[in-house]
């Protein structure tokens, strides 16, 4: 993905927006929008594990108005025209596959101008599922509206007060040193500093950010976690730490070819103790010169 300027500056510009003009794409941008949906490689550091994965942007004015009636999105989002929908064939990584992929269209997206918002459940999934003919062999994760988006309403921003969209987790409750016990210090990490700032500001569903991340001793070998609660009143966001841990590996990674720190992506589950409460998804090594 060819940005037009350094991929961190990109990822702290994206907000959610939840207010747009009310008017569909011009066409020139939904020209450009289609093109990057159509020529995205589609690759993610998931892609052995995962199926195929396709994108489609929808107009809604070419919707049935019943169908408009039926979108499930009015309440959060407003005068959006556009939406992107992507569906992913059933797989073991296939939540993840799709929120790196997702995320990487999203920061172009938003590198056009473009206004986005992370959609996984308050839309019809049914409805759109049917618009991108999506098969029993593939399931539709999350959309995006498009759009331009306006100044945030009274109604967003206490949507986004209420979710405290806007706050993240203090540092030391995320990245950790060996073990869950010790928490990193950024003087030890150099330029991986900048890496896991961009894990920091990652978007998660109900802003509940579910990743741990813990660098190997004396190596800067980083293992990717979600949490795994098995009860409480956030148990419902399950389903969608695969997706936020998809959107951060996504940050990492991009990052990482942007400042040209190289490293290979596996999944070996490194077997660190006091981890039972986690579940592992993935591993980043550093590549040797």
């Amino acid at each position: 993905m060819d940005f037009s300027k350094p991929v961190t500056e990109i990822i702290k510009e994206r907000k959610s927006n939840r207010t747009y003009s009310g008017k569909p794409l011009e066409k020139k941008l939904r020209e450009k929008v289609i093109v990057l949906l159509e020529n995205h490689d589609l690759k993610s550091p998931f892609s052995d594990y995962a199926g195929k994965a396709r994108f489609q942007l929808l107009s809604i004015p070419e919707f049935d108005p019943k169908e408009k009636r039926k979108l499930g999105t009015y309440g959060i989002i407003k005068g959006a025209q556009d939406f992107i929908v992507g569906v992913v064939e059933k797989s073991q990584y296939d939540r993840e596959h799709f929120g790196y992929l997702l995320e990487t269209i999203i920061l172009a997206l938003t590198d056009l101008g473009l206004g986005t918002c992370w959609l996984g459940g308050t839309f019809n999934k049914s409805l759109f599922s049917e618009k991108i003919n999506c098969s029993s062999d593939e399931i539709l994760p999350a959309i995006t509206p498009v759009g331009h988006s306006v100044q945030k309403s009274i109604r967003e921003k206490m949507i986004r007060s209420f979710a405290k969209a806007d706050e993240r987790l203090p540092w030391e409750k995320l990245f950790f040193d060996g073990n869950l016990s010790v928490p990193i210090t950024k003087a030890k990490l150099g330029i991986y500093t900048a890496l896991l700032e961009m894990i920091q500001a990652g978007p998660s569903a109900g802003n509940r950010q579910p990743w741990r991340i813990i660098k190997s001793p004396n190596k800067n070998n980083f293992h990717f976690y979600t949490t795994n609660p098995k009860d409480g009143r956030f148990l419902h966001y399950s389903k969608f730490r695969p997706l936020d841990i998809g959107i951060v590996v996504c940050h990492f990674d991009l990052t990482a070819n942007d400042l040209d720190v190289k490293g290979d992506w596996v999944v070996k589950d490194p077997q660190i103790p006091n981890t039972e409460n986690l579940l592992y998804k993935i591993t980043w090594e550093e590549k040797m010169n």
